[in-house]
């Protein structure tokens, strides 16, 4: 018994170095890598814009975003779950400013907190999917977030080969040592303000269609 909660503790303790040589592996593991970055005139226009961009991809492709617009001080929403704390953490010495919540954990307040971050200049991080899916299927909360920022969504998906690819709900992809990523960006969507219920569906569906094009597109060119 005393075995199984020293265990508990070693697991969700404080270790102050281990996010920080998480994040340097992070970052030692993508530089061994390739990357091929398609569609980056759409992210140049928008910061000579020099105004906050919202960045939304799908779940799977976690691991070389955050690597890719790792130290830019951009926000993140992250589960208040241990495993969060975790991220979190590994997000900070990644040049991350972190939100943390969750749907039905206080999801709202985050994103009220990355609203007012982004409304002072920052840029931010929006997983299309959610932290729970269903994987590849675009939600509301992030268009709503950009309908009140009046900020860009910059659609941008990947694909590496070879890669690893995780027995989780959204399949999530890691690229292998040495491997070759394809990064693919897409138009920007804007969302007006006075958009109706009908209109923000259609922008969802839009997103949706978009991140899909560019995970095909990033496929095939490393196919070549």
């Amino acid at each position: 018994m005393q075995q199984k909660k020293w265990y508990r503790r070693l697991e969700i303790g404080d270790i102050p170095a281990l996010p920080r040589l998480l994040a340097q592996t992070i970052c030692l593991w993508h530089k061994t890598c390739r990357i091929s970055v398609l569609g980056e005139e759409h992210l140049n226009s928008l910061l000579r814009l020099e105004k906050p961009v919202l960045c939304a991809t799908w779940h799977f492709a976690f691991p070389t975003i955050i690597y890719h617009f790792r130290q830019r001080n951009a926000v993140l929403m992250v589960s208040r779950s241990r495993d969060g704390e975790w991220i979190a953490r590994v997000l900070h010495h990644l040049g991350y400013q972190i939100a943390r919540g969750s749907p039905g954990k206080g999801g709202a307040r985050a994103l009220r907190e990355i609203l007012a971050r982004v409304q002072n200049g920052a840029h931010a991080g929006l997983i299309a999917d959610g932290s729970q899916g269903p994987p590849c299927i675009a939600q509301k909360g992030i268009l709503l977030l950009a309908r009140y920022a009046q900020a860009p969504l910059l659609p941008v998906s990947m694909a590496a080969h070879p890669c690893y690819r995780f027995r989780s709900w959204d399949r999530t992809v890691l690229a292998k040592p040495f491997s070759h990523i394809a990064l693919a960006y897409g138009p920007p969507i804007w969302v007006d303000r006075q958009v109706s219920s009908e209109g923000l569906e259609q922008i969802r569906q839009d997103l949706e269609n978009r991140l899909n094009h560019l995970t095909r597109m990033a496929e095939e060119h490393l196919k070549r």
